[in-house]
């Protein structure tokens, strides 16, 4: 664990189709952000959405120092839509 303390959670909502931007070819994106990071990130099952919306759920659980920056890693692999 990077930096010990308090575990905290982050959660971020994510268009669905860009969800295999951030999973990669069998999870390979989600398993590298997780051992940089040191965060645990776990992704909504498909189907599973932020009610009223097409979005799944992201979910980053750590230390503040190993979740805020997984927060930052998973942030960059999302498409801006504008």
């Amino acid at each position: 664990d990077q930096g010990g303390g308090e575990s905290v959670t982050y959660t971020v909502h994510v268009q669905d189709h860009s969800i295999p931007t951030i999973l990669g070819r069998a999870g390979a994106c989600i398993k590298e952000m997780m051992q940089e990071s040191g965060a645990q990130i776990k992704v909504s099952q498909k189907g599973e959405y932020v009610p009223g919306t097409q979005n799944r759920i992201i979910t980053i659980t750590g230390s503040q120092t190993a979740a805020s920056m997984a927060h930052q890693l998973v942030s960059a692999k999302i498409p801006q839509e504008f």
